[in-house]
C-alpha cells in the first residue's frame, strides 16, 4: 500500500485549525489534526509534507514520523511540529481501518468509559491566535454554553448545572486578566483576592463534589504563581495547570511545597527531554499531553509511557478541535494511567458537530468511544467543500 495524496483543509469559520487527509492506492484514507494559525501549517504540508510522503508505505509510521523530524523547527512546537502531529494521527487512523480495529485497541486498550471534566470556554473560544483575553470569544450572556462567561461572574450556579449533567470536573482562568497588566511578573494582593471569588463560588455553591481545576495558562513568573499557589491551597484544588512561563523547567520545585495543589503542564511539550525532566524531578502529578501538538500518537505513546514508569497520570488536553479529542479519547482508553479526559461542552454541543460525522458518546461525565476502525469518525462533505473552497480562493 502507497500514499496516493495529502490534502489540507483550513475552514473559514475556523482558521486555527488544520485538517490533513491522507489517501491510498487501496482506497483507505485517514484524518488527522492539528491546532493554531491552520493556514500557516496547511502551507507547510501542501509545500513540503504532501511531496514528502507521495508513494511511501503509511503502514511504515515510525519511519515517517522521523522522516518529519530531520529539519529546523521539527524539535519544537512550531509549524513543522504540528503538520507532523496532523500526519501521524491520520496514518494511525489508516492503520486502525487497515486492521478493522479501533486505534485503543492497536495500543493494548478495551473500551471502557472515562470521566470527563468541562472546560469552561464558550463556542467562540480561541478561534483567533492570540494567548490572551483577546482570543476569548465571548459570545451572547444568554448563550447557555458561554461557560467562560458563565464562570466570571456566577461560577458557583454554573458548577450546579454542570454537577446536574453528571459532570464532576470544571476547570476556570480566573487570574489570566490579571497576568496581562505586567506580563505575569507579579500579582497584586487585590488582584489575588479577585482570582479567587469564582473558585471560592464554586466551593460555597457545591462544595467538594465538584473536582475544580486552575488553569494559568503559563502565564506567570515563578515569584507570581508561587503566591497564587499559596492564596488557594485551601480550596483543595484537583490540580493547577501549567503556573509558570513555558520555557523554565528547573522553577517548578518551587511550587512542590507540601499542601499545595497538584501540577499539571504537558499540552505544549513536545520533547521526551522535556517530559522526562518533568517526571524524573517530580516537578509535576500530570501530564496534559495533547496529540495534535507532541507529535500525534507515535511520541505520545512514548510520552505516556514514561508516565508510568514514573507513576504520573496522564489527562489529554482538548480545547482545539473534534479529532485532537477523539484522539486523545483512543489514548486514555488504552492507558489505565489516564486520570481524566478533557472536553468542552460549548464546542461538542455546537460546532464539533459541524466538523465530524461521528462523536464519542459522553454520559453520566464520562466519554466512550465505539468499536469503529481507527479514529471512529470522518470529516464531514459540508466541512471539506467549504474548507476546500476556502483554500483555493
Amino acid at each position: 500500500m502507497k500514499i496516493t495524496s495529502v490534502e489540507s483543509f483550513v475552514h473559514p469559520d475556523f482558521p486555527n485549525i488544520i485538517y490533513v487527509k491522507i489517501g491510498t492506492d487501496a482506497g483507505v484514507y485517514g484524518i488527522g489534526e492539528s491546532y493554531y494559525f491552520g493556514r500557516t501549517v496547511a502551507t507547510f504540508v501542501d509545500e513540503f509534507v504532501a511531496p514528502t510522503l507521495i508513494g511511501l508505505d503509511p503502514a511504515n509510521i515510525e519511519n515517517i514520523s522521523r522522516k518529519l523530524t530531520t529539519y529546523v523547527g521539527a524539535l519544537s512546537s512550531g509549524v513543522e511540529m504540528r503538520a507532523k502531529s496532523a500526519v501521524d494521527i491520520a496514518l494511525w487512523d489508516i492503520k486502525g481501518k487497515v486492521e478493522g480495529k479501533p486505534i485503543y485497541q492497536l495500543l493494548g486498550g478495551q473500551s471502557k468509559a472515562l470521566s470527563i471534566y468541562n472546560t469552561c470556554a464558550g463556542r467562540g473560544y480561541m478561534r483567533k491566535s492570540d494567548q490572551d483575553s483577546s482570543a476569548w470569544g465571548i459570545s451572547d450572556k444568554n448563550d447557555q454554553y458561554e461557560d467562560l462567561q458563565a464562570f466570571l461572574t456566577d461560577a458557583g450556579s454554573l458548577a450546579k448545572e454542570l454537577l446536574a449533567e453528571g459532570i464532576g470536573g470544571m476547570k476556570i482562568w480566573p487570574f489570566d486578566t490579571y497576568a496581562e497588566k505586567n506580563d505575569g511578573k507579579d500579582i497584586s494582593d487585590e488582584d489575588l483576592k479577585k482570582g479567587l471569588i469564582p473558585l471560592q463560588k464554586v466551593r460555597d455553591a457545591v462544595g467538594e463534589k465538584m473536582q475544580l481545576m486552575l488553569e494559568l495558562h503559563a502565564l506567570w513568573s515563578p515569584l507570581a504563581a508561587k503566591k497564587i499557589f499559596e492564596a488557594t491551597k485551601d480550596l483543595k484544588l484537583t490540580w493547577i495547570e501549567d503556573p509558570i512561563y513555558p520555557d523554565l523547567l528547573d522553577d517548578y520545585a518551587l511550587l512542590r511545597s507540601k499542601g499545595y495543589a497538584p501540577i499539571a503542564h504537558g499540552e505544549t511539550v513536545t520533547s521526551m527531554v522535556r517530559v522526562e525532566a518533568l517526571l524524573k524531578n517530580d516537578y509535576i502529578d500530570v501530564l496534559t499531553l495533547d496529540l495534535g501538538w507532541c507529535g500525534g500518537f507515535t511520541q505520545g505513546i512514548k510520552f505516556t509511557q514514561a508516565t508510568k514508569k514514573y507513576g504520573k497520570s496522564i489527562a489529554p488536553h482538548d480545547c482545539s478541535g473534534p479529532i485532537g479529542l477523539i484522539a486523545g479519547a483512543h489514548l486514555s482508553t488504552a492507558y489505565e494511567n489516564a486520570l481524566v479526559q478533557e472536553t468542552s461542552r460549548a464546542s461538542l454541543r455546537t460546532w464539533y458537530p459541524m466538523i465530524v460525522t461521528t462523536l464519542p458518546t459522553i454520559a453520566d461525565g464520562k466519554i466512550s468511544l465505539s468499536q469503529e476502525a481507527g479514529l471512529g469518525t470522518d470529516l464531514t462533505s459540508t466541512f471539506t467543500s467549504a474548507a476546500k473552497f476556502a483554500k483555493q480562493a
